[in-house]
Parts: structure tokens; C-alpha cells; sequence
């Protein structure tokens, strides 16, 4: 049971961090367009959805991410 809070308080930080990321993806990459659905008010839905994505893949996400952003500064 122990297990399974320490799982999901640390899906709860990657999800956090991959939020901040994709903010910061879309003001300085996209410059604020909306390329299909890449940011949007769905944040509640978009979050429970990412809870069944495996952590090593969110973290994935964040680094390509991360990537974009260096490239594009």
C-alpha cells in the first residue's frame, strides 16, 4: 500500500514538471499558436489521462521537451 502512495506522489511530480515544460514549450517555441491541441482547458481531463502513460515515458516527454526549448534560445 506504501508502495503504491510513493508511485503515485512521484506520477503527481512528473506530471507537474511535464505541465511546467509544456508551458514554457508553448510561450517560447510555438510563440503562443495553438498547433492542434497542444495547450487548452482540458488540463483535468489531459492529467487523469496521463496517469495510465509509464513514468520513463513522461520523462522522455520532458526531455525532448527541454530539447525543443534549448534549440529554440
Amino acid at each position: 500500500m506504501m508502495w503504491v502512495m510513493v508511485k503515485k506522489e512521484i506520477k503527481e511530480k512528473l506530471l507537474s514538471q511535464l505541465n511546467d515544460i509544456n508551458n514554457i514549450y508553448y510561450m517560447d517555441v510555438m510563440d503562443g499558436e495553438s498547433a492542434e491541441d497542444s495547450i487548452g482547458l482540458d488540463s483535468d481531463h489531459l492529467h487523469r489521462a496521463l496517469r495510465y502513460v509509464p513514468n520513463k515515458v513522461i520523462k522522455e516527454w520532458i526531455k525532448e521537451l527541454k530539447k525543443d526549448i534549448k534549440k529554440k534560445a
